[in-house]
């Protein structure tokens, strides 16, 4: 615009971002991610059954402080 050179000859990377099977390592770095992806709502999942446990007890122990 007003004269400055595209995106892809400022950037050479931002042209590779249309076709991605151009670079290597592509599908290791997808299946990496799925695999944060994964771990990352076994966290969450993990965390909400700990938390709500402890809501349990706490709730099913209210009365019974001596």
């Amino acid at each position: 615009m007003y004269g400055k050179p595209a995106l892809g000859t400022v950037l050479p990377l931002a042209g590779l971002t249309a076709a991605p099977e151009v670079m290597p390592g592509i599908p290791f770095a997808k299946g990496l991610q799925e695999a944060a992806g994964a771990g990352f709502l076994l966290y969450c999942s993990v965390a909400v059954v700990l938390l709500s446990a402890k809501a349990w007890f706490q709730v099913r122990n209210h009365g019974d402080r001596s």
